[in-house]
Parts: structure tokens; sequence; C-alpha cells
């Protein structure tokens, strides 16, 4: 069984589901709401353990009730916490999710104690697991520096280093260019390019720009469309499976972590991008984000079902 070493966003999730999202001013009654457990590093950790390997979470939470939920649901699903600190000032992060009639969601995020996670603090705890990880997932929803230290820690190891570039954030190509994966959506590759993702041909020139800055491929994620593969070797889009979609929230999390996994496993990278694209359709098709990762069984059976169908 693979290790992972997730350092990412701890974040507890208020997700409201409305016709559609208010505008200025606007008083406009809503469906329903779901407090939940989440954060991209949280459920990315989760989808990690489901995926059947041994997931570490590296992260930072408040001395909160939002904090104390969020541990007991990754201590529920064998998540390893003892790289989790706990910030005696901040609170824990908080975001609140509009998702409307069509799936789609508007995001409200306080990062909390996520800002305050410590690059010595994350250098040590990699350090001390070296010889025992076989992957390091790191997102963009903790400081940059973090992130930086993160991907030199798996060039080091020399270990895959997964970088899931969300939240879209500008951050410098100094970062993120020595990883194995940069796996950015079209929104998150237009803000590290500097230009905008508008067709098909432009999402191929961007992820080339991205290329040559250094990563080993990109994996870009196109939700609907599926995901771009590109590497000095290879090059193809893999379509998505076609779903009935509740909640988009969460996909990106369930891909990163799928795909951490399957490359930890030896599986090449088309392989890899399959199981992701198939664990980011399941989730879609769920409301809610930690609680609905899917299962490596779950992903399993619906590539069965899919296989014969799937046009790559």
């Amino acid at each position: 069984m693979p290790k992972i070493a997730v350092i990412g966003s701890i974040i507890t999730d208020l997700a409201i589901q409305t016709s559609r999202v208010p505008m200025v001013g606007e008083n406009l009654p809503a469906e329903s709401l779901q407090i939940g457990p989440g954060g991209k590093g949280a459920n990315a950790a989760v989808a990690v353990a489901r995926a059947g390997a041994e997931a570490m979470l590296i992260g930072c939470i408040g001395d909160d009730e939002f904090g104390r939920m969020e541990m007991a649901h990754l201590n529920q699903e064998g998540v390893d916490l003892s790289g989790v600190t706990i910030h005696p000032e901040a609170a824990t992060g908080a975001a609140i999710i509009m998702i409307d009639v069509e799936g789609e969601n508007t995001i409200l995020v306080v990062n909390g104690a996520n800002d305050h996670l410590s690059k010595d603090a994350v250098v040590n705890i990699l350090n001390s697991h070296r010889n025992s990880l076989d992957g390091i997932l790191v997102n963009f929803e903790i400081p940059e520096t973090v992130v930086a230290a993160a991907v030199q820690a798996g060039v080091d190891f020399r270990i895959p280093v997964i970088v899931d570039a969300g939240p879209p954030r500008a951050y410098a190509p100094q970062t993120w260019a020595n990883c194995t994966i940069l796996s950015p959506n079209a929104l998150e590759a237009a803000t590290l390019a500097g230009h905008p993702v508008e067709d098909e041909t432009n999402v191929e020139f961007v992820a080339h720009e991205l290329l040559a800055a250094g990563p080993q491929a990109v994996v870009l994620k196109l939700g609907s469309r599926g995901a771009m593969i590109l590497s000095e070797e290879h090059e193809a889009i893999l379509s998505a499976f076609p779903v009935d979609v509740v909640d988009t929230t969460g996909a990106g999390d369930a891909f990163s972590g799928t795909l951490s996994v399957a490359v930890a496993d030896g599986l090449s990278l088309e392989e890899a991008v399959w199981r992701a694209n198939a664990a980011g359709a399941l989730t879609v098709t769920r409301l809610g984000t930690m609680t609905v990762m899917p299962t490596r069984q779950e992903v399993d059976a619906f590539l069965a079902q899919q296989e014969k169908t799937w046009q790559r």
C-alpha cells in the first residue's frame, strides 16, 4: 500500500443549494443548508485513503468546533493526522458554497488557520517520513512558500509530486516548476499563464506554456470535456464520463487524490488520469465534498460499466 503525504487546506463547508446566485442587495430564499468537513487538502486526503493508499495530512486548524469536527471525520477515514497543527488564535478555515440547479458552484472562502501553515513545520514533518513516503500531493489553498517547500521535498526524496494548482493563485513558476505533474483546471491554468483559456486551441497553447516552465507533465482538468495530458512524450485528451451532475464541488479533489494514488501504484499517466476522471465523475453525482469522495471499489465498478463505451 503506497503512502501519500497531502499538504493542503482544511476548511469547513457551508453548502447552500439555491436556484441561482443572488444579485447584490438581493434576499433570495435558498433550498437547503449542509454543514460538513471539507478543504482541498482534507478532501484529497480522504480521496487518497478511499483510493486504497495510506494518507497523511499536513495542515493547520483552529482550536474550535469546526476544527474538531474536521479532525473527527478525518480520523474516521483513517487519515494520519500527526501532521495537523492547531493554531492557538486563528479560526479553522470556512467556506460558503452556493450550488445552483446546474450543479455549478460559487464559493467564498475564509482561509483562517490555513494561512498560518508553517513552511518549517511542513519540512520537518516530511523529513521525518521521507523513508516511508511514495508520493506528495499539494494544493494552492495554503501559503506559496509551503507549496514550494513541498515540491522541493519531493524532488529531494525522488518521489512523485502532484501539484493540484487550485484554487486559482498566481504562484510563480519557481514554486511548482519541479513537480512531477501540474494539474490545474482551465481557470487555474489561465491564472498561472497570465492570460485566458478561451477555446480548445488556446487550452493546448496554455498547457504547452506550463509544461515549458518545468513540470514533467501537465494534466489539465477540463470539467465536462474530460482532461488533457501533456508531456514531452505524449499528448491526449481523455473524454469525461457522461453523468448527471448534482454538485461539482470537490470533483477536482477526488481527481487529484485518485491520480496521486494511481501514479504511486505505478500506472501509466493515461491510465492514472482515466481513473481520476472516473473518480471526478462519481463525485459530481452526489451532494457534498469530503463525505462523497469515491472508494477504490466504486471507481473499479464504474470503470467496468463504462469501459466499452469510453471514448478516448
